[in-house]
């Protein structure tokens, strides 16, 4: 009888060390799922989430008691969309029975079966029992290679929020991009009546909200969504931007301590930066090269830029694309009857002036 007992737990002992992974460092893998969805392991971990696997096949039954918890893990966690991302791998069953396996359980995760690469993946991993339940963190180490018992979901929760990785509801996030009309905005040295401008284009499904904007290069920048105006009531902090709609955003610079630096952007979509370049030196020369007068302003279909030895002439729009550019020495007359309704700027050497147009 002890013989027997001996031999009996020699082979409890032996499947218990099998089934560990016994890697330490994941192994890629390319397969697609049963509902033909091409599941990439190294594409998930470098987008930063974590990937939880479960080795399994359908006819397991410590794999039935086991997956019901995984499940409501994954609901927890926020059903791929945020810190971790689930799939299960199983050994040897078919699409079909996969497909039958999901629906009995209310899987949503990848379901990889054995012939789309899911023996091969076993192999790999040098999977001896079932259930086996893995955690690969980002950096691609295997961090837990055996999770049992599952005695319930909250074993998996505690096991999973041991490395940090956060609960999150299951509603998706915004998707789309947010875009900007330029990544370099130029304002006048020191003056803040030569703002810089940009276009912030919301083109996600979610409102944008701009939560903060700072700079570590100037002493003090200002944002606000209105020309020439610092009123309290103008700052874009706070404001928000519609899916699909554009803000136009008013650069103030003042107390700088250099040339150029960064102007950062906080938003519920996530942190941007633009370059901020300041021209000129905040003097005026009246005599000097570069001086010029505008006139009429508003203008309707002539304007007249006034001044000597003015050199290269550029009128931007308000998303900073040149429209215009020519080369002049003295007085020129611009023809702007082609020009939209609207602002623009004339920029002669290092000054700049705004002008209206109106038809």
């Amino acid at each position: 009888m002890k013989k027997i007992f001996t031999f009996i737990f020699a082979i409890a002992l032996s499947l218990n060390v099998f089934a560990q992974c016994p890697l330490t460092t994941a192994v890629d893998f390319t397969a697609t799922d049963c509902h033909g969805t091409e599941v990439h392991l190294f594409d998930i971990l470098d987008g930063g989430q974590y990937v939880l696997v479960d080795f399994f096949f359908a006819s397991c039954n410590p794999c039935q008691q086991a997956t019901p918890k995984v499940v409501e893990s994954y609901y927890a966690f926020g059903c791929n969309m945020h810190d971790v991302y689930y799939v299960e791998i199983s050994d040897r069953d078919s699409d079909a029975v996969c497909q039958n396996w999901v629906n009995t359980y209310g899987v949503e995760y990848p379901t990889i079966g054995g012939p789309a690469g899911g023996a091969t993946i076993c192999t790999q991993y040098q999977i001896g029992a079932f259930p086996t339940v893995i955690l690969i963190a980002p950096d691609r180490s295997i961090v837990i290679n055996d999770l049992w018992p599952i005695n319930n979901a909250q074993t998996v929760i505690s096991a999973l929020e041991s490395h940090g990785i956060q609960q999150h509801d299951c509603e998706p996030g915004p998707t789309g991009e947010v875009t900007f009309s330029t990544d370099i905005v130029e304002c006048y040295w020191g003056c803040l009546y030569e703002p810089g401008m940009f276009t912030i284009y919301n083109q996600t499904t979610e409102d944008l909200v701009i939560e903060d904007y700072f700079s570590d290069d100037f002493y003090n920048i200002v944002c606000t969504d209105s020309w020439n105006d610092l009123t309290p009531g103008n700052d874009i902090k706070g404001m928000t931007i519609a899916p699909s709609d554009s803000l136009d955003v008013w650069v103030f610079v003042n107390y700088y301590k250099m040339s150029e630096g960064f102007l950062k952007l906080i938003t519920s979509f996530g942190e941007y930066e633009l370059k901020i370049v300041l021209y000129g030196d905040g003097s005026v020369d009246e005599h000097g090269a570069n001086n010029f007068t505008l006139y009429p302003n508003p203008v309707n279909e002539s304007l007249m830029i006034s001044g000597q030895n003015l050199g290269n002439i550029r009128i931007f729009n308000t998303l900073g694309q040149v429209i215009f550019e020519v080369f002049a020495t003295d007085d020129l007359n611009i023809n702007t009857s082609g020009f939209e309704n609207g602002i623009y700027f004339v920029k002669v050497g290092d000054k700049t002036q705004k002008f209206v147009v109106t038809h």
